[in-house]
């Protein structure tokens, strides 16, 4: 038992959590095969979720590993761009699990935690999270802003 009679987090390692991973493509009839990535320092897949592609990456970084769920959702729009981010800003005050982020001219929809303690239910949720949010927001943003939604 830990202070307060609180219960110490479990170690998982990298490989439970990439075998995490696997269980979830397979409670979602979803084949491993094509859908890997090369990830730095790590593992990566992907999914999509509706209009939405999210990646999947389980990385070595300083501090210690981490789950991370990205989902490239728009480019920056050329008007009203503080509009825009005030709005992403108010977005991001009612989610849970997940932000709404920028990165390189584009908005993505992003959550990560440290695998210490990671349990396959908290997987689901946050890759169930950032890929409703993204699905929904990709969409009703482009339309709301004139942005152009984000492709490979």
């Amino acid at each position: 038992m830990g202070l307060f009679g609180t219960k110490k987090a479990s170690k998982v390692s990298i490989d439970q959590v990439v075998g995490m991973v696997h269980e979830y493509y397979r409670r979602r009839g979803l084949d491993l095969e094509g859908h890997t990535v090369e990830a730095t320092d790590g593992y990566g897949w992907w999914i999509t979720e509706g209009s939405a592609k999210v990646y999947i990456f389980v990385q070595e970084v300083q501090g210690g590993p981490v789950l991370r769920v990205n989902s490239p959702i728009l480019h920056f729009p050329e008007q009203n761009r503080e509009a825009f981010f005030l709005r992403l800003l108010e977005i991001n005050r009612d989610l849970s699990y997940c932000c709404v982020a920028a990165f390189d001219g584009v908005i993505i929809v992003s959550g990560q935690r440290p695998i210490l303690g990671l349990d396959q239910e908290e997987l689901n949720d946050l890759i169930w999270n950032v890929s409703y949010v993204a699905d929904k927001l990709d969409d009703d943003l482009a339309e709301e802003f004139h942005a152009r939604v984000y492709a490979e």
